[in-house]
């Protein structure tokens, strides 16, 4: 129906996104993550003001060296989502457990490596840490080794557009997190109680995902990918979340390093407010990569998918450039008025947040439909940002600018890339006969 100029109420609104697939599905998904994103928030809070400062401070280190510890678990994650569509796509689902099984196996084999060198080098790593206590390290060990296990059936679950289930079981997995580190907080278990928290949630969330995929062990099979194309996959993938991670964190870690403290301090607030663009648009991401490597593999038209989904990622950066530029006093206000210097640099971080969460949607592009031309482009972000950043770095606003400049770059180029894609391959794509998948069963109308 065309705009008539009246303001869109809510009902109207609900019922356009409950009428299409995929924004319903990233309505969902980004209410989970808002959602497990509170509860990670919470267990910050509960652990802080149970343990205090001090002790507190293990937790928060041993968190943040998961999220390096982890990056296994995302390219785990992502392949098992990518070959998960595709069996979709083809009818094939009862390849799903065997996939499963394929993935865990290939993600255990790198995350025992990680493990063992975390084990062979844990009094030095704790010294790092300043912890005097290396059963921490144990714990990190264990707690990347479960969360391979978790992300391969989470990404199952998301290849198969199942993001209640998915969403719930993210809940489930920082809700465990939360009430058992307060249940061994108090039993007298201290920082080690919150500690295991890590470990104990994941295997929950693991445990209880094994439950969810009853119905697709009775369905069709047919010939499942071979080992080393997985592993392909993997290495193509790895590159990917290795790319964006660095270009996600590698201004803040160049900015400590260049500036002086009070302005590096300045440069982090900015882009903790900044990064808020980036984690919404990583959910419409998510959603749209299994739709488009489900039709990819039916040979069916799918750039409608990937267009909505630069859309929707245009208006949330757009929409936050311009609250941030016409506000920024409010933005800023959860830090204090110590951080007013802040908010000149808000609207162009938001800029280049933005950038970096277009780029990185069609890097998931490229990626759900098993092409690894995105690399070249993004290995050569990496080195322009950082050289750009080596040779300006003069004040808090020259760094972030060659971060636009780099991220807006990297856009730009993957935008042509996906532009010749579209405008090469739409004519030459024949719509058969539609197919649905829609949770774990494929339902065909032709």
């Amino acid at each position: 129906m065309p705009w008539s100029g009246r303001p869109v109420r809510p009902r109207a609104a609900l019922s356009a996104i409950s009428s299409n697939r995929i924004l319903r599905s990233n309505a969902i998904y980004l209410a989970g993550s808002l959602a497990a994103g509170a509860l990670g928030y919470v267990f910050h809070f509960l652990t802080g003001r149970l343990l205090g400062p001090a002790q507190y401070a293990v937790i928060a280190s041993a968190v943040a060296a998961l999220y390096i510890l982890n990056m296994p678990a995302l390219v785990v994650q992502i392949v098992s989502a990518r070959f998960t569509s595709v069996a979709a796509g083809r009818g094939q689902l009862g390849n799903v457990p065997g996939l499963l099984l394929q993935i865990s196996g290939l993600g255990l084999a790198v995350g025992l490596l990680v493990s063992a060198g975390l084990l062979i080098f844990r009094a030095p790593l704790a010294a790092y840490l300043q912890v005097s206590d290396q059963r921490v390290i144990a714990i990190l060990a264990a707690s990347s080794l479960l969360a391979i296990l978790v992300s391969t059936t989470r990404g199952a679950l998301q290849g198969l557009r199942r993001f209640v289930a998915l969403s719930l079981n993210t809940a489930l997995d920082l809700g465990t997190r939360v009430a058992s580190a307060a249940a061994l907080i108090l039993a007298g278990l201290s920082t080690l109680g919150g500690l295991l928290a890590l470990v104990i949630g994941p295997l929950v969330a693991y445990v209880a995902s094994l439950f969810l995929f009853g119905a697709v062990r009775k369905a069709d099979r047919g010939e499942r990918a071979p080992f080393r194309q997985v592993g392909g996959y993997a290495a193509m993938t790895t590159i990917a979340a290795v790319g964006t991670t660095y270009l996600f964190n590698v201004d803040v870690l160049l900015s400590k390093h260049y500036l002086a403290a009070a302005a590096a301090g300045i440069y982090a607030a900015a882009s903790v407010l900044g990064r808020v663009v980036y984690f919404l648009g990583v959910t419409v991401a998510a959603v749209m990569f299994p739709e488009v490597a489900t039709l990819h593999a039916r040979d069916e038209p799918h750039f409608h998918v990937v267009d909505l989904s630069l859309g929707l990622v245009g208006a949330l950066a757009v929409g936050l450039a311009v609250t941030y530029a016409v506000v920024p006093g409010l933005v800023v206000l959860p830090f204090g008025s110590a951080f007013s210097p802040v908010k000149p640099y808000l609207w162009p971080f938001a800029l280049a947040l933005g950038m970096l969460t277009v780029a990185n949607l069609l890097i998931n592009y490229f990626l759900s439909i098993g092409s690894v031309r995105f690399a070249a482009p993004l290995v050569a972000a990496c080195i322009l940002e950082t050289g750009l950043i080596a040779v300006f770095h003069a004040d808090p606003g020259q760094i972030l600018w060659m971060v636009v400049a780099s991220m807006t770059a990297l856009a730009a180029v993957l935008g042509a890339m996906y532009l010749g894609d579209r405008l090469g391959m739409t004519s030459g794509i024949k719509l058969r006969g539609a197919a649905v998948v829609d949770d774990d069963r494929v339902v065909d109308k032709g």
